[in-house]
């Protein structure tokens, strides 16, 4: 791998100072492994086992020593974890170090595929609302379906680009996490695109483009409230001089990030923290006002939510999907069947299925290990699988 570098970014590396022992980071990204690790869903009561071998900076983060099939794994499809970079998962520690206590507004404004917004979720006190935003529509869907399967309520998704989200009331939110487009040296490890698209040039559209969207967003953000920046990119353009720019010409305050083991100037290296590259920062807006009232989101914004919680069936309301995986749902109110994992697999691939005979007829909610999987009508000869047939899987 370690031609495949561009020689530009090889020498910026080695000449950067500030970088300790910058030979074992390129050593890395070139022959290092990418860890495994899952995020357990609090909202749902999951932790990680005793004696598990924990993220340090998030305690229901986990490492694990080999990657199984998540698709074939009904309890990911459950919503039960989420499969994320160790590194992304610091966004707990740095939300929880800002000592909330009552419930906020909070504003992912590139939050796709959702992982740093269900870590957030987690980590803002309970009856937070969450706006979720992202600039492409395939990548709002994935968005939309996670957040759907970590089942947190009080959230919204907006499409967009994030300047758009100018639009919105000033000063209406209590917390910004601005996850900005980058130049991706930090995923140079496992993604061999990031290492082939690189330039010098791509460094500097993506410092530019990053200094517009925070300078958008930065009305948005009440007195006193908190922008959380970040990118997954070692180019101090990116990232240090961005965050000074931002000091000198928004009047932000820049705060220090909690104690964070390995991480350095607010950069994770992966060669010395297991997980990939990532840099935070963490900027106050000078004053102290309470949020201002947030008028309803423009229509042409909103995507979805987590989903509807009821669909139309003849002349009958049923649940949804979506209403199952809520955090929650209460299924003590409707008929229930227990399956295994083989005729899990089956329901996740949206065949039909044959329950036992003792089963109710008519609508029933399957569960597998007693935690809602989805809905079947059941026939008595077979049952009707209602997934969306946007999340069936094809393994």
């Amino acid at each position: 791998m370690a031609e495949e570098l561009a020689p530009e970014f090889v020498q910026r590396i080695l000449s950067d100072s500030q970088i300790p022992d910058p030979q074992g980071l390129l050593d890395a990204i070139c022959a290092g492994e990418p860890v495994v690790a899952i995020r357990h869903n609090r909202l749902k009561g999951m932790a990680p086992a005793a004696g598990a071998d924990l993220v340090p900076w998030c305690p229901t983060g986990e490492y694990l020593a080999e990657r199984p099939s998540f698709t074939l794994d009904p309890a990911f499809h459950q919503g039960l974890y989420y499969v994320q970079d160790p590194s992304s998962m610091a966004i707990d520690a740095v939300i929880r170090s800002l000592g909330l206590t009552e419930p906020v507004r909070y504003l992912d404004a590139c939050a796709a595929p959702g992982g740093k917004t269900t870590a957030a979720i987690d980590a803002l006190p309970e009856g937070s609302f969450v706006l979720a935003n992202e600039f492409e529509p395939a990548r709002a869907a994935a968005l939309c379906e996670n957040l759907m399967k970590w089942g947190y309520g009080k959230c919204a998704v907006s499409l967009g680009p994030a300047q758009r989200l100018a639009a919105l009331t000033p000063g209406s939110f209590d917390v910004i996490a601005a996850d900005v487009p980058c130049s991706g040296e930090g995923m140079m490890r496992k993604d061999a695109q990031a290492r082939r698209q690189w330039t010098p040039r791509l460094v500097e559209s993506c410092a530019s483009l990053q200094r517009e969207i925070v300078e958008a967003l930065w009305p948005l953000l009440r007195p006193g409230g908190t922008l959380i920046y970040s990118t997954c990119t070692f180019a101090r353009a990116e990232n240090e001089n961005n965050v000074a720019h931002f000091v000198e010409t928004l009047g932000a305050e820049q705060l220090p990030l909690p104690e964070l083991p390995g991480v350095v100037g607010g950069h994770f290296y992966p060669h010395l923290v297991r997980g990939e590259g990532l840099f935070m920062a963490l900027l106050r807006k000078p004053g102290n006002e309470p949020a201002a009232p947030l008028r309803r989101l423009p229509s042409r914004l909103l995507q979805q939510g987590v989903g509807p919680l009821t669909e139309a069936k003849g002349h009958n309301e049923i649940p949804t999907h979506a209403a199952c995986l809520a955090a929650d749902f209460d299924m003590e109110k409707w008929p229930t069947e227990e399956v295994g994992r083989e005729q899990a697999v089956e329901f996740l691939r949206r065949n039909a299925i044959r329950l036992s005979d003792e089963a109710p007829r008519g609508l029933v909610l399957l569960t597998y290990n007693r935690r809602p999987l989805g809905w079947v009508n059941n026939l008595g000869t077979r049952a009707n699988n209602l997934l969306p047939k946007s999340l069936r899987i094809l393994k």
